[in-house]
């Protein structure tokens, strides 16, 4: 089985644009008639446009893909992280196109073998997995501020965990600047979070929503802190303190990710589980967490850490430190798919992101649609990835323009 062409789609997302602004879907074709499916990770290479995205990756599939064996998908990570020039700093761009890559390889091996690529990987450990989703306002709500209001933080909770979900996530704290990221220039810092030190008027608004949740759902649902890098270490432990008594299950990237020794001063400065990995990009990165004891669950992301093979790998370190792996899944439904198959393999696995219920235009974008109840996704059954890109809805989805 050779792979000898393949087609790219760049998918706008309509709105409210769940799980990002826009998806980019790849399909490797081989000789024997298979047609294998992957999704490229646009959320740390959103500085491209999708134009410029199209040309790097059919220039990687000329050069590296076309000719190549999917079986050999040891050999593809070779090719295209060790050997596709000198360096093997793991940058985002080369990550996101090389899983995305990988994951349509291991989709038309299970396909070429009749198999889940969960059967490949191991063998399922469980039926289904478990799955978490961020806190969006209500249809018809307009544009509420989720996240920093108690009261309505609390009813979308509600919400959630009547749909079946036991675990929603949110981030108190997003796009929150304080005095010293005032004095940069905000033009530039916009988007960007800054470590700081939060004031007492952040902190008590964070405790609000967060006992508001709680108070509202009780033991039915557990509470994912979900920061994104704002916070020094010692910012970070004096909040989780705040925090500790609402029982969060996790608290998330709570320094920027880069420094492990300094998460690793608020893994011990609090009892709340510390969760890292979605900015991460490779194993390498992954044992130096572990070296550094920062974190006790890794949320890598499939479609950024060199696909499901590169992902079991990490799962698997993590498992012989008895850490735990909780999928990050924001992008489209082909990510969330890779990152079902790993979860039924991995012994270590706890939860996995899913964007809401997984409905809408995510089940619309695949073949067949995303069986989610009872707060699970569940697995299709079919060889591969177990779903198949829908190409004529990507189509009828394509950017106007792509810069």
């Amino acid at each position: 089985m050779i792979i000898t062409g393949a087609e790219t789609f760049p998918v706008a997302t309509p709105p409210p644009h769940r799980g990002g602004p826009g998806f980019f879907f790849v399909r490797l074709d081989t000789d024997n008639g298979l047609h294998g499916y992957g999704e490229v990770m646009l959320d740390g290479i959103r500085g491209l446009g999708f134009g410029q995205i199209r040309k790097l990756l059919e220039n990687l599939i000329e050069r590296f893909v076309i000719g190549h064996d999917p079986r050999n998908v040891e050999l593809l990570w070779e090719r295209l992280y060790a050997r596709a020039g000198y360096s093997h700093y793991p940058g985002h761009t080369r990550l996101a196109f090389l899983s995305g890559l990988e994951m349509a390889c291991w989709d038309l091996v299970g396909k070429h073998w009749g198999r889940p690529v969960h059967q490949i990987l191991g063998g399922a450990v469980r039926q289904s997995a478990r799955t978490y989703t961020y806190l969006y306002a209500g249809e018809g709500d307009g544009p509420r501020n989720v996240w920093q209001t108690p009261d309505y933080a609390a009813t979308r909770a509600r919400a959630y965990v009547d749909q079946g979900f036991t675990a929603v996530k949110l981030d108190p704290f997003s796009e929150v600047f304080e005095s010293d990221a005032r004095a940069l220039d905000l033009r530039i810092s916009q988007g960007q979070k800054i470590p700081v030190q939060y004031s007492l008027e952040r902190l008590d608004t964070a405790e609000r929503v967060v006992r508001a949740i709680r108070e509202e759902v009780g033991s039915a649902c557990d509470i994912l802190i979900g920061t994104h890098g704002q916070m020094t270490a010692a910012g970070a432990i004096r909040t989780a303190r705040r925090l500790e008594p609402y029982d969060p299950l996790w608290f998330e990237e709570v320094v920027p990710p880069e420094n492990m020794a300094e998460m690793a001063k608020v893994a011990r400065g609090t009892s709340i589980p510390i969760t890292t990995g979605e900015r991460l990009t490779t194993k390498y990165e992954f044992a130096r967490l572990i070296e550094h004891e920062a974190a006790a669950i890794f949320n890598f992301d499939v479609g950024q850490v060199g696909g499901l093979w590169e992902g079991r790998k990490i799962a698997m370190m993590a498992e012989a430190h008895y850490l735990q792996v909780a999928p990050h899944v924001y992008g489209g439904p082909l990510i969330a798919a890779a990152s079902l198959q790993l979860a039924l393999a991995s012994p270590n696995f706890l939860i996995m992101e899913t964007i809401e219920r997984m409905d809408g235009f995510h089940s619309q974008l695949v073949e067949p649609a995303f069986d989610w109840h009872d707060g699970d996704l569940w697995p299709s059954g079919r060889p591969g990835l177990g779903h198949d890109l829908r190409e004529d809805v990507a189509r009828a989805n394509a950017p106007a323009v792509e810069p």
